[in-house]
Parts: C-alpha cells; structure tokens; sequence
C-alpha cells in the first residue's frame, strides 16, 4: 500500500541532506521534486494503489472464478442488449450507474435490479473534473444517486466505483462515513479506446484467477467484445460469479 505521507517524509529528509552535503542543488531539487509529483499524480489516477482509500482490485482466489462490471449506463439502446447477451450465457454482472443516466432510465435500472445484477453507484455526473470537486460536492452526487437507486429499487448499494478511477483526500473524506466498498479493477478492458480485436487480445494475454474486468456497457462493441469474451471465458474454464461472491462482501445495506 503506497503511503503518500510516507514518501512526502521521504522527500523532506533527502532535500536535507542534498542541501548539507551536495554542491548542485538546483538540479537534483528540481528533480526529486518532478519524482514527487509523478508519484502522486500515480497515486491519484491509479485506483489500484490504495493511496487515498481501500480499493477492491481483484480477489485472492486460486480458483478460476472472476467477475465482470460494467460503468457508465444505463444507456437506453446498449444495455439493454447487454442484458439479452447476460441472460443468455446465464451470467450475472455488476452495473455501476451514472446518476443523470438512471433519471432518463429508471425502468431499465428497475430491470438490471430484477433480473439479478448487481447495481453500483459512479457519482451523478460523471464530470470530467470530478476530481477537483470539494468533498461536500462529491459526496452531494453519491448521496443523490444512492437515493435515486433506492427509490427505483428499494435497495441502498455499497458498491462505488470513482468516474475515472481516480481517487485523492476529497474523496476519501467525501465517502468515508457512507460504508462503501470502494471497487477497482485488475483488467481494464479499454473497450472505449481499443478495436474490437485489441480489447478482446488485451483481456485473453491477461486473465487470471480472481480478475475483475472494467467494460461499460455505452459503448456499441461492447456487445461483440462482450459475446467472444463469454465465449473465451467458458472454453477456458473460468466461472464468471457476482462481485459479492468473488470478494465475500455484503453489496447492499440492511435498514
């Protein structure tokens, strides 16, 4: 676990010592300084560092069981062939929703719910400066989207996946009351960016047991990418489960 904290201290004590004992201190300054730096915007974007905040990355499993997820829905024409496609491979995913998107697609988040998923919370907005809100702002949209999940579904999630995977002290501060399961990935399918053939070669070169995988169901590919990978999957002998089985977690709150 990276310690931001940790490698600040780190850095104080080698300033020290550069400024007692070494004649060029500008540039070895200006140097470490650009390590810091890199290091925590490392810290921040990526989720899997454990920087800022607990993150569920992957399981711990020697069995050849992973899940799936899916983020940025609900999308009116793309999820809905998702779930067609889930319902007939009979495999269960975790849907972490944009609260603006469930507004326009309560009946489609309603059906996510009923036919077995998994539901997460991925903020309100999805902002592309989601990381430079205040924590008050922050935990505004996740407060709002858990309420509209619960009043679609009746049910509270503990499942939160931060828009970008970016993660920083706002956050932490924003969610640390709200008992949240903070979830990450350990394959990012880039099935945003990426061909069809690429994403599909990306998942295949690096599955493993215990594998959580990052797809998002706004996407058109998403169904092709997501038909060959089932089809890979079962082949090769891994069982896809819900999040909550592969990580032994309790994703929604009792009242």
């Amino acid at each position: 676990m990276i310690k931001p904290r940790t490698t600040f201290v780190h850095f104080v004590i080698v300033l020290v010592l550069v400024y007692l004992f070494l004649p060029w201190k500008g540039i070895f300054f200006i140097l470490i300084s650009l390590i810091f730096l890199a290091h925590l915007v490392y810290c921040s974007a990526a989720i899997c560092s454990q920087a800022y905040i607990k993150t569920h990355c992957k399981a711990n499993s020697k069995e050849k069981k992973i899940a799936i997820t899916f983020d940025d829905g609900p999308d009116a024409t793309i999820t809905p062939e998702v779930l067609n496609i889930l319902d007939e491979y009979n495999v269960k995913a975790t849907f972490f929703c944009i609260g603006n998107h469930i507004e326009k697609n309560k009946e489609l988040l309603k059906a996510i719910d009923t036919k077995g998923h998994l539901l997460g919370n991925h903020s309100w907005s999805h902002d592309r400066w989601f990381d430079l809100f205040t924590w008050e702002k922050m935990k505004s949209e996740i407060e709002k989207t858990n309420g509209l999940i619960f009043e679609i579904t009746g049910k509270r999630t503990k499942l939160f996946r931060p828009p970008y995977g970016v993660t920083n002290p706002a956050l932490k501060k924003a969610i640390q009351t709200m008992e949240f399961y903070t979830i990450g990935w350990s394959i990012r399918s880039l099935d945003t960016v990426k061909s069809v053939e690429k994403t599909l070669k990306r998942i295949k070169k690096n599955l493993s047991p215990g594998d959580i995988i990052l797809f998002h169901d706004n996407r058109k590919q998403i169904t092709t990418i997501l038909k060959h990978f089932l089809e890979y999957a079962k082949t090769n002998g891994f069982e896809i489960v819900p999040l909550d089985k592969l990580l032994g977690i309790d994703v929604y709150k009792t009242e």
